[in-house]
């Protein structure tokens, strides 16, 4: 066998074992897709200097019912909320992996089990109270829908 023909064989299986590779990695089959993600911050110590009466609202609404310093202080840290869409609309799981600063590249999880989902769905994470206190403030994340044991849809932070 020439040469040639020896590197275009080698080529087209090659081509071919990424194409195959690649069919795999698409998430999106499945129909199911994190359309959007929202991240807010609640800590007095690093306030965003923001002339948005939005913020303040965030603030507030996170906020409310809290009288005590006790109380208020629990409440402090990342709230997160993913909206997601469905069109099988069978039972998964939402995963929510993280690191904070103050224990490395440790990596928790929050989850939870959506029995019978919508075609349109929110759900919401949060990072408070003394994981927050103790952890510190997150700085990655990432974002997973499972349906039998198999990630069908993500998203993730920058730093991820």
């Amino acid at each position: 066998m020439s040469l040639s023909k020896l590197f275009w064989l080698l080529a087209g299986t090659l081509t071919s074992l990424m194409s195959v590779a690649c069919q795999s990695n698409n998430l999106n089959q499945s129909g199911t897709a994190i359309t959007n993600s929202k991240y807010f911050l609640l800590d007095p110590a690093k306030q965003p200097a923001s002339v948005d009466p939005m913020i303040r609202f965030e603030q507030r609404h996170y906020l409310h019912g809290a009288i005590t310093r006790e109380e208020r202080k629990g409440r402090y840290g990342h709230y997160y909320v993913f909206w997601w869409t469905d069109s099988a609309r069978t039972p998964a799981v939402i995963r929510l992996e993280y690191r904070q600063e103050n224990t490395g590249v440790q990596v928790k999880v929050q989850e939870f089990a959506v029995n019978a989902p919508y075609r349109r769905n929110k759900s919401r994470f949060q990072v408070t109270g003394t994981d927050y206190q103790n952890g510190g403030r997150v700085t990655s994340w990432r974002v997973s829908i499972i349906r039998n044991g198999r990630v069908i849809a993500h998203d993730q932070s920058y730093l991820w």
